[in-house]
């Protein structure tokens, strides 16, 4: 009888510690999340066009366990998908959109350049609300919104509306303190924990070690970047020299031990990436011991870093 309060005392006490934070939500939508309005013609309808919005999260289909998290974080609304590798947890229902997604991102602003975007998906899921998507009128200022939405009008539909007009997307305001439930949310999405083994005559093994965490985001978001910096109160922010890129990058050692490791602890890395969270910090601590100068710990960082990153997602026996 004890044996069976206490596995329902685990479960419950599971079910509190699995429960994700708002802030964590947002971040993450600010990695991996879209705001999306799909348009399809339809004959039925008064000017042959179906307007639908949809908020959608898409993940290797290793990461599905996190997407029901993020669904019942949303009061179980939407529904998963998967096809191939690839699982989609979509909320297409106007009223689930109206009533739960858009006041989440209102109280729960995003910080990238994504809160553009969430604002003019916003701004025409009112319009759908009132029912203008159903007349010429209507329909012509979703173009225009829809124009300016991520990556703009499909070709097919430049074609379709030839005459859409582009509009100004809203300016994003940025904290200065980055909330750090944030932080781990925007993290489990777009960070990456990098072990860098390269080979060096100067060490007595042959090879250095080198432990980096990489934050990565279009050049448009470099303020954001900077802010990011001042809040961890380390890292350098660089321009990734070919491409529209801009990463923060951590690679002091004493930095990732002191300040960024005991900041995920607290406040989690979920999802897949949390295993590699797991493993670099196993990493973290034969540095620490100054094994890495040795082959012994050369070999354990080695077989830790074949088992990271796109090597997990590509495993099988995962």
């Amino acid at each position: 009888m004890v044996n069976k309060i206490n596995n329902k005392l685990k479960k419950m006490m599971n079910k509190i510690n699995n429960k994700l934070n708002p802030n964590w939500v947002t971040g993450f939508t600010d990695g991996e999340g879209s705001f999306m309005i799909l348009l399809e013609k339809n004959k039925k309808s008064e000017n042959k066009w179906q307007v639908k919005p949809c908020f959608q999260i898409a993940l290797h289909t290793k990461d599905k366990d996190l997407l029901l998290q993020i669904k019942s974080f949303f009061g179980g609304i939407g529904n998963i998908n998967t096809y191939s590798n690839l699982t989609s947890y979509k909320v297409i229902k106007i009223n689930d959109i109206i009533k739960i997604i858009i006041p989440h991102f209102e109280k729960y602003s995003l910080i990238t350049q994504k809160q553009a975007d969430f604002i003019i998906f916003k701004n025409i899921v009112e319009l759908i609300s009132k029912g203008e998507h159903l007349n010429e009128k209507g329909l012509v200022k979703i173009i225009n919104l829809r124009a300016s939405l991520n990556n703009g009008l499909s070709d097919k539909l430049k074609i379709s509306f030839p005459n859409a007009i582009k509009l100004f997307k809203s300016e994003v305001k940025i904290p200065n303190n980055i909330d750090l439930n944030w932080i781990a949310g925007f993290f489990s999405g777009e960070g990456c924990f990098y072990i860098n083994i390269t080979k060096a005559i100067d060490y007595k093994i042959g090879y250095s070690i080198r432990l980096q965490i990489i934050f990565s985001q279009h050049s448009r978001d470099k303020i954001l970047l900077n802010k990011l910096m001042n809040t961890l109160k380390c890292g350098r922010v660089f321009k990734h020299p070919k491409r529209d890129i801009m990463s923060l990058v951590i690679s002091n050692f004493e930095d990732i031990y002191t300040k960024i490791i005991p900041l995920f602890n607290e406040y989690k890395i979920k999802g897949i990436k949390s295993l590699d969270y797991e493993d670099f910090c196993k990493a973290t601590e034969i540095v620490k011991k100054g094994d890495h100068i040795k082959l012994v710990g050369l070999e354990q960082i080695k077989l830790i870093k074949s088992k990271m990153n796109k090597k997990r997602i590509n495993s099988k026996n995962f």
